[in-house]
């Protein structure tokens, strides 16, 4: 049996389905532990600038937000294509696959070029908008402009790591994403100290990685002697494959710059409260999103474990897998939340200085954080189901609305009519989590499980 046929197997026949998603589920989660392993360690040199700790730490953690938003559309991108691809891999049918995949990286590319310019030239004005000053100002202009040219090559992952995740292949792209990031951890230290370039250190880091990178990546994609690959015959984009693809990608990627636009108008509200609220705000994010992985990961394989079984007439099995996932992915959060929440005042601590109010903060954020996870556990095993049915157009909804008409109008309440002070948006958030869970469970039940293919 190839590794190809074994793949169909684990996710349209093996009897334990539990299995087979742990299984996939595995490298993406080590992926992206590792990922944030890596932001920790940049986290970890910035505030050690000298004099400038809590300031460098608020120059990149308010970046977030602006450089997530630049990079939804990608992430739209790569969330159509492991949709679709998955369905016609399930359905037996490879050339339409290999076509599909063919148009998603270079609608990726054409995209991440132009977004590179837009994002460079756009920095200055974004960061001024959400009122950043000073050494933070000056900083994180700097920081974005040079991610900027991270976008194309960035992009070009994404559609890789979406082919290759739709065709049951979590193991080749983590071994990749690990590489870089392995890069980017021994550049950090080198660029933000030894070279002395502090905040920018840390942006220049991560994007030499991922040059160092993209010949592998694309080597993968042209000559892979497994999965889905490319041809040279379908990189003439296909008017009908390219509006399947934006089509499907559109929800996906206005709800994720929705998203983006939304945290960073969170950005602006959490600055209003100083720079220790926001290093707290950070490092907390930082430090729980580890525990937050293991969901995160069974969320995305998800999306191809019920895109090839609807692609194969099998929805029954789509909808078992959903249980399974969502049984899994709420255990694992409860698990790692109960553990880390007696810990996390000196995992905190390994940032921010002993007896300092922004470590009060962060002991405090953690707690609603930690006790929050498992809601995040199956907000994120419905995005899998959403995208993996094709139904973008509910990822849009349940990302908007928990951002928009949840979280964001709960902090500002919280923020003028209450004395609670930067806790209020502690507690929008864990509110805003468990409101959307009854939400998202609503719109599960109008689901059809049907192919959004043209099945031969």
């Amino acid at each position: 049996m190839s590794i190809d046929d074994r793949k169909r197997y684990l996710i349209l026949k093996e009897p334990s389905i539990l299995k087979g998603i742990i299984i996939l589920a595995i490298p993406i989660m080590f992926n992206n532990l590792i990922k944030t392993l890596h932001d920790v360690v940049d986290m970890f040199f910035v505030s050690k600038i000298t004099s400038f700790g809590e300031e460098a730490v608020t120059s990149i953690s308010i970046t977030f937000p602006v450089v997530f938003m630049f990079i939804a559309l990608g992430i739209g991108l790569s969330i159509a294509g492991t949709s679709l691809i998955s369905q016609y891999i399930g359905a037996g049918q490879k050339n339409d696959a290999q076509k599909y995949a063919t148009t998603l990286v270079v609608l990726a590319l054409i995209i991440g070029i132009v977004l590179n310019f837009l994002s460079y030239f756009g920095a200055p004005y974004i960061m001024r908008l959400i009122d950043a000053e000073g050494y933070v100002l000056e900083n994180s202009i700097k920081y974005l402009q040079i991610r900027a040219f991270e976008l194309p090559l960035l992009f070009v992952f994404f559609a890789y790591q979406a082919i290759r995740n739709a065709s049951g292949d979590t193991l080749s792209p983590m071994i990749i994403g690990v590489a870089t990031i392995l890069i980017n951890i021994i550049l950090s230290p080198i660029f933000i100290i030894v070279l002395n370039l502090g905040v920018s250190g840390a942006a220049y880091a991560t994007l030499i990685s991922h040059v160092v990178i993209l010949p592998i990546v694309l080597l993968q994609l042209f000559k892979s002697t497994s999965g889905i690959t490319i041809k040279e015959e379908y990189v003439i984009i296909d008017k009908v494959v390219a509006h399947d693809l934006l089509k499907t990608a559109a929800p996906a990627a206005l709800g994720q710059s929705f998203t983006a636009i939304g945290f960073i108008v969170m950005t602006y509200f959490i600055l209003s409260y100083g720079t220790p609220t926001a290093s707290a705000f950070a490092i907390s994010n930082r430090i729980s999103s580890m525990i937050l992985h293991p969901a995160m990961a069974i969320g995305a394989i998800l999306s191809a474990y019920i895109g090839q079984n609807i692609g194969n007439l099998n929805p029954e099995r789509a909808k078992q897998a959903f249980r399974t996932a969502l049984n899994l992915g709420v255990g694992v959060m409860a698990t790692g939340s109960l553990i880390v929440l007696f810990f996390r005042r000196s995992l905190a601590g390994i940032f921010l200085l002993e007896g300092s109010y922004a470590l009060d903060l962060a002991e405090e954020y953690m707690f609603f954080l930690l006790i929050g996870l498992p809601l995040m556990a199956v907000f994120q095993t419905f995005i899998g189901v959403y995208n993996g049915t094709g139904h973008t157009k509910l990822t849009f909804i349940i990302g908007v609305t928990r951002l928009w008409l949840l979280r964001i109008p709960l902090i500002m309440l919280f923020k003028y009519y209450t004395d609670f002070n930067s806790s209020g948006i502690w507690y929008a958030m864990l509110l805003s989590n468990l409101i959307i869970v009854v939400i998202g469970y609503m719109m599960y039940k109008t689901l059809d499980f049907k192919p959004k293919i043209r099945i031969e």
